[in-house]
């Protein structure tokens, strides 16, 4: 009797042992499973809050860089003085200094820069440039020289009824100029900016003759002032 119940509860007790061990590799199983999903999960989450980084745009699609084309004034008397960039974007200049047209131009650009109005209040003047053109490398043109000079006049006039010698014209005070025929005459050597004063006298008339000059407003040419007019007659005889 005792060997039969000792023979059944080892039989039962290896019963127990072996599902024991079955439930223990289920629950390895289970949790291996549980905890790949779990990884796998939080990976999932990390990659979408983390976007991955845009594509560069390409070259044609990025803005072209701009840049100024500009530079200095210098000589300018008054106003009137307005230039160009390009055959357009004009930009009028008043004073002295520095000048910038507001239209930039993309890198590698040509650019001519020019006068299309002179000064000409209160004296008309000639203005010049200077590195005027060229092409945008990578920085910003600053170097164009605009130099502006007042326009400057010979001195002249014209004579009529002179016969014989001695009559010397004075321009200023100075400047003696002998006369020794009708028509034309120019002070040679001397030339007056526009807006300045002068003043043309007769220092000395001919024998026999009476002179006297007179102002006029011509001029014998785009470079020269007509400002005078000198008549002679011939002295009255006495009675």
């Amino acid at each position: 009797m005792n060997g039969r119940l000792n023979n059944k509860l080892q039989s039962m007790f290896s019963e127990m042992n072996d599902k024991e061990r079955v439930m223990a590799k289920f629950t390895q199983t289970v949790s291996a499973v549980l905890m790949g999903a779990m990884i796998a999960g939080l990976a999932g989450c990390d990659k979408g809050e983390k976007a991955p980084p845009a594509a560069p745009l390409p070259a044609a699609a990025l803005p072209a860089a701009t840049l100024t084309v500009g530079g200095s004034v210098s000589g300018l008397s008054g106003s009137g003085l307005v230039l160009q960039l390009n055959g357009a974007n004009d930009l009028a200049v008043s004073a002295n200094g520095k000048f910038n047209f507001p239209n930039a131009l993309a890198k590698d650009s040509a650019y001519v820069v020019s006068v299309k109005a002179s000064p000409s209040a209160p004296v008309k003047q000639a203005c010049t440039v200077s590195e005027g053109n060229g092409s945008i490398a990578g920085a910003a043109i600053n170097n164009i020289a605009v130099t502006c000079t007042t326009n400057s006049y010979a001195v002249g006039g014209t004579v009529s009824g002179l016969s014989g010698k001695g009559l010397v014209l004075q321009l200023n005070g100075a400047n003696d100029l002998a006369i020794a025929r009708n028509g034309n005459f120019i002070f040679p050597g001397i030339r007056l900016p526009d807006g300045s004063d002068y003043s043309v006298a007769i220092k000395t008339t001919p024998a026999k003759l009476m002179c006297e000059i007179k102002p006029i407003s011509t001029a014998f040419d785009k470079d020269t002032l007509n400002i005078v007019a000198v008549t002679c007659t011939k002295k009255g005889r006495r009675k």
